[in-house]
Formats: structure tokens, C-alpha cells, sequence
């Protein structure tokens, strides 16, 4: 995908052309920017993983919790019809900066939160609903800052700022809970949202050059969200990422829980470790990807992540959840990047928000459903059968894709 301006677009505006332009790792300045947006509102969102552990203080069962959080996933999903539209009109930048600051006002609402009741589900609906969209424009900005031909390198690069984030934030916010309580928490969460928002304020005002690339798509407004949906090139990435989705909505809802009824003392160096591998891999074998495939990389890091995901099943035996860490991060750290990658690389230029706005969507649907569908699960047959069941779910996307993509098998390496 190029990164050059569009046609019609001013040739001075700078929000089109940075990735042509070399910087720090050979990314430019709005790359960066965007990433460390993406990093601190990562910081924060990663805090909620101990959301659960809040939840349970005050008498939430399996179901409870998972309710409340598919909740957050829901409204999100909920508020994306209307993301096409904020983009084409305010730009990515505006869109993002002023949605963070609302989220910054949302969250100030969890220190309120005293019992379980309507409210919780309110608050986690508009928390929901706000950062959900403020992540679409943010990725959507991404979309045009890949440098030409490092599509795979590119995306792990960026993808750094959510697995590092999912490392650091359930230690510090352990730490946070242990020494100050949950008031202190949330008062965290609500600092890193705000640094967010400055971060995307610095970024340049892309309101012209996201109207120029509104007025030079077809009639029809290039293809729709159905469209999109049926492309036979985007439709498997589609499938594999809602059964991603689901198989790791798992982790955020029930392992904090489960591992503190297993005993376990600290939950936080398990998150620490998952993301640290995941790091580590795309850090250091970010190139493999394209070197390799990014096609023949889906599979087996479905199958990787799926028996990270079962091992968690073991938890309270000696070092076995912080195996199921190493395992699962591995898989995760390769399978999210290449699959960001493939459905930039798939998309047509005049189709990106909506792309984005699907792919983010899904991520949103498996977040709702999984933990509604998982809690109740777990309070039949507890805790170690549902992430059995989440292993088996990313192990149905690996067969899938084999079975629907055996082309990609062939190919020689690059």
C-alpha cells in the first residue's frame, strides 16, 4: 500500500506522505505518534484484566463478570456504524484527540462504582463505546503510515505497543491495588487515558486529506461494509479473527479470577510473561514474517496459542501457568501482526476505514460474546473446561484457514 498522497489532496498536508520519509527505525513522526498513543491507552485498558478481581470484592459470580465485561465490547461494537462516518467528516486525528479526552471523563465514572447493579454496566457501556471508536480512527491512521514493502515488519513493530503494555500494566496495577487500593486504580487508568489524548493532539490535522480521499472514491463511496464482508481475499482473515477473538476474550475475564482460586498469590507476572514473549518474537522475528509468508504463519501460531490457551487449565500446578504464558505469547506474538498485515495488504486504498472499522469490530465481537459465552460455561463446569474450550476455538481457526487458504502452503519462500 502506498503511502503517498491522494489525488486532489494538498501537497503541503503532512498526514498522507510521513512513511515516505525515513525517521527513528525507519518510521517517521506520526508513526511514532500514533504508537505511543496506542501505547498509553493500551497501559490503560491492560489495567482492566484486574477489573475482574474488583468485580469479585463485590459478589460477582463467573457469569457476573463475564456480563459486565462483554458490556464494554458490546458498546463498542454498537457505536461502530457511526465510525465511518466521524472519520470522513472530522479526520482520524480530531476524532481520536477529542474522543480520548471524553474517555478521559468516562473513566472518572469508575470511582463511583460501589456495588454491583445498572450502574457498573453503564459505565462499562460508555467506556466502552468511546474508547472503542477512539482505537478505529487511531488504526485507521496506522493504514497509511506502513512503508512500502514492510507491511509485516511494519505491523509487529506497532503491535509492540499492545503486548508491551499487556506486560507492564498487571504488575503495575497489582502493585497499585496492593499498596493503595482500587480508587488508586482507576485514578491510573484514568492519568495513562490522558496521556493518550495528548499524544494524538501533537499528531497533524487530517481533515483535509481524509476529504480528499472521500471525494475521489466512486459515486457508490467504494465498496461497502457487506461488500467487505463477502470479498473472498478478506473473508477468511475475517473468520480466523473472530475465533482469535474468542479465544482470548478468556484471558482477560477469567484468569485473574481462576489463578487466585487456585491459590496463586500474583496473577500479574503471568500477563507480564505472555506479552514479554510475544515482544521478544515480534521484536526479533518481525522480518521472518514476511520472509516467510504471512499466510503460512496463520496456522501454526493458531495452533501455538491454542495449547497456550488449554494449558491455563493447569493453573496451581508448579510453574504450569507461567508455561501456558510462554506458549500462548508466542502464538499471539506472531498471529496478530500477520493478520493485521494481511487485511491491510487485501484491502483496496479507498476501503481502509471501513476495513478497519470491521476488523476492529470483530476483536469487539469476540470481547462481547466470548465472555458472556465463557462465563456462563464456567459457572457449570468451572474454570479449567473453559479454556479448554478457548484452546479449541483457536484451534478451529487453524484448521480452518489451512483448509480454505492451502495455496499459501505452496508458495516458495520470499
Amino acid at each position: 500500500m502506498s503511502a503517498s498522497a491522494p489525488a486532489g489532496a494538498p501537497e503541503t498536508d503532512s498526514s498522507r506522505a510521513p512513511a515516505a520519509r525515513a525517521g527513528f527505525f525507519g518510521y517517521s513522526r506520526n508513526f511514532w505518534l500514533v504508537f505511543w498513543a496506542t501505547f498509553a491507552l493500551n497501559l490503560s485498558s491492560n489495567l482492566f484484566v484486574l477489573f475482574p478481581v474488583f468485580l469479585v470484592g463485590l459478589g460477582a459470580d463467573a457469569g457476573t463478570i463475564g456480563a459486565v465485561i462483554g458490556t464494554f465490547s458490546l458498546a463498542a461494537l454498537a457505536g461502530r456504524p457511526a465510525v465511518g462516518w466521524l472519520l470522513d467528516r472530522n479526520g482520524h486525528q480530531r476524532t481520536a484527540a477529542w474522543l480520548l479526552v471524553l474517555d478521559v471523563f468516562v473513566m472518572v465514572l469508575y470511582l463511583t462504582l460501589h456495588q454491583l447493579g445498572w450502574s457498573i454496566y453503564g459505565v462499562r457501556a460508555l467506556h466502552g463505546l468511546v474508547e472503542g471508536t477512539a482505537r478505529v480512527a487511531l488504526f485507521a491512521m496506522v493504514y497509511e503510515l506502513l512503508p512500502e514493502g514492510r507491511a509485516g515488519e511494519a505491523m509487529a513493530m506497532f503491535s509492540l505497543c499492545g503486548m508491551g503494555s499487556a506486560g507492564l500494566s498487571p504488575i503495575f496495577g497489582e502493585w497499585v491495588i496492593k499498596h493503595s487500593g482500587f480508587p488508586a486504580f482507576f485514578a491510573s487508568a484514568i492519568a495513562l487515558t490522558l496521556v493518550a489524548a495528548l499524544a494524538a493532539r501533537m499528531l497533524p490535522d487530517d481533515r483535509a486529506a481524509v476529504r480528499a480521499l472521500a471525494a475521489s472514491r466512486p459515486a457508490n463511496g467504494g465498496p461497502g461494509y457487506a461488500t467487505l464482508l463477502r470479498d473472498p481475499a478478506l473473508a477468511p482473515l475475517w473468520i480466523v479473527t473472530l475465533l482469535f477473538s474468542l479465544s482470548i476474550s478468556s484471558r482477560v475475564s477469567f484468569v485473574a479470577p481462576y489463578a487466585y482460586q487456585r491459590g496463586l498469590s500474583q496473577v500479574g507476572s503471568y500477563f507480564a510473561i505472555y506479552a514479554g514473549m510475544a515482544v521478544v518474537i515480534r521484536a526479533v522475528g518481525s522480518r521472518l514474517m514476511d520472509r516467510v509468508g504471512l499466510e503460512r504463519m496463520v496456522p501454526p501460531s493458531l495452533l501455538v496459542l491454542a495449547v497456550g490457551m488449554a494449558m491455563i487449565a493447569g493453573s496451581g500446578m508448579f510453574g504450569m501457568l507461567e508455561f501456558s504464558a510462554v506458549v500462548g505469547g508466542l502464538g499471539h506474538g506472531y498471529l496478530y501482526p500477520v493478520l493485521s498485515a494481511l487485511v491491510i495488504l487485501r484491502t483496496q486504498t479507498n476501503a481502509t476505514g471501513r476495513s478497519a472499522s470491521i476488523y476492529s469490530s470483530l476483536y469487539d465481537l469476540g470481547g462481547m460474546m466470548g465472555p458472556y459465552a465463557l462465563g456462563a460455561t464456567a459457572n457449570f463446569l468451572g474454570y479449567g473446561p473453559t479454556f479448554l474450550i478457548s484452546g479449541a476455538l483457536a484451534l478451529a481457526g487453524g484448521l480452518y484457514f489451512a483448509a480454505v487458504e492451502p495455496e499459501a502452503f505452496r508458495r516458495r519462500l520470499a
